[in-house]
């Protein structure tokens, strides 16, 4: 867990480095999050149709990301202990709406490669209905 410079602490649910950084507003250098403990999903898909080609079938599905329990005791043990937030992937945060957020892309960042991607510290997605 990392505290922000905008006082928010962070539990980094990610396996890489999370760099959040603000524009004219934080030091030039992003801020690192080390990351604490992987939450990961299990999937399950929904059959939604065939399409049929020349020479192969090509199946279409809905993915449905499912949380484990091991995933929500890391995230509930992390605000226990203090975060405010906790961060996963996109996967993660469908999984566990409201529990586990997603990151978003500092302007200017969005197309970049992960080591040189900077992440908004105070904008987040949630799949929850409310928080």
């Amino acid at each position: 867990m990392k505290t922000l410079p905008n006082g928010l602490t962070v539990f980094n649910a990610t396996p890489h480095v999370i760099r959040f950084w603000r524009e004219n507003d934080w030091p030039v250098y992003p801020v690192e999050v080390l990351p604490d403990e992987i939450i990961t999903a299990v999937v399950e898909e929904e059959h939604i149709s065939t399409l049929y080609g020349a020479d192969d079938t090509i199946e279409l599905v809905r993915p449905t990301f499912i949380g484990t329990a091991e995933g929500s005791r890391i995230a509930r043990e992390a605000l226990a202990a203090g975060a405010d937030v906790v961060v996963g992937s996109i996967i993660a945060a469908q999984a566990y709406p409201g529990l586990v957020l997603a990151m978003i892309p500092a302007p200017g960042y969005e197309r970049v490669p992960p080591a040189e991607k900077r992440m908004l510290p105070d904008k987040f997605t949630t799949f929850a209905a409310s928080v």
